[in-house]
């Protein structure tokens, strides 16, 4: 992985360069966050690529073997909330190496356990990342997508069986007149799925946030206090809590994402 950053980092600037209205709102989100001081294009794009290397490492292999550590605080938060009999929505962002935020949580060996993600921009590339995520008892439900790999479909089952639905609330796929927004630290407005929140509430989902980050050679994964309701409020303390953690591991290139 250090060859493959060495080699591909000069390549970061041109990206750039080609980028420019892109970069031009990254550094406005930049400089409207609390995190100013802490982030600049050239440290997130390199951080970025040393991201994606490590998501490309865990592709299709056991979780215990794609790094040199990891660290996980509050796995008897997960357990406890599998064990009050109701479905569970396991949340997540889009910080730190976050395909762990779908692989390591176990899949309970009685209910199923999906993972609620929007097809990639080539076929391809989705076929690539359903290889990687359809592991170990987990199934993916497409947003957007029709029959027992759509969402709607696969969430009567996931609700019917008390079983597990991962999600990521940073980022909503689709149409801008679809999403509803959130302001963190009242200057950055980000997407969040609140008609789906909204809707798992009330199908009685407990609700239990996973964030994940990286230090250095360690993956510290951690799952938050768990709610009964996921509301804007609790949202925000959530996303804001692990942003802050690591900024410059959020990724802040999401379209969506933009000054308030």
């Amino acid at each position: 992985m250090p060859f493959s950053r060495a080699v591909l980092s000069p390549l970061l600037l041109p990206y750039h360069c080609l980028r420019r209205r892109h970069a031009a709102r990254l550094r406005a989100c930049f400089r409207a966050s609390p995190f100013a001081d802490r982030l600049s294009l050239r440290g997130y794009y390199r951080l970025r690529l040393g991201i994606l290397l490590h998501g490309l490492r865990a592709h299709g292999r056991t979780v215990t073997a794609t790094f040199p550590r990891i660290d996980v605080l509050g796995e008897a938060l997960y357990a406890r909330a599998l064990a009050s009999g109701r479905p569970v929505a396991l949340l997540g962002l889009h910080a730190g190496p976050w395909e762990l935020l779908h692989r390591l949580p176990e899949a309970p060996a009685d209910r199923p356990f999906a993972i609620a993600t929007a097809p990639a921009f080539a076929p391809a590339l989705t076929a690539y990342m359903a290889e990687g995520r359809e592991r170990e008892g987990k199934r993916i439900l497409w947003v957007g997508g029709a029959g027992s790999k759509g969402l709607e479909s696969g969430l009567r089952e996931i609700l019917a069986s008390n079983g597990v639905l991962a999600l990521m609330v940073d980022q909503v796929p689709g149409p801008e007149e679809d999403c509803e927004y959130m302001e963190l630290w009242g200057s950055i407005r980000t997407p969040y799925p609140g008609r789906l929140l909204r809707f798992l509430e009330t199908r009685g989902c407990v609700f239990v946030p996973v964030s994940v980050r990286l230090e250095r050679t360690t993956a510290v994964f951690r799952y938050h206090g768990a709610w009964d309701a996921a509301g804007p409020e609790q949202l925000r303390g959530f996303l804001e809590e692990s942003i802050a953690a690591a900024p410059d591991q959020w990724n802040w290139s999401y379209p969506k994402v933009a000054p308030a």
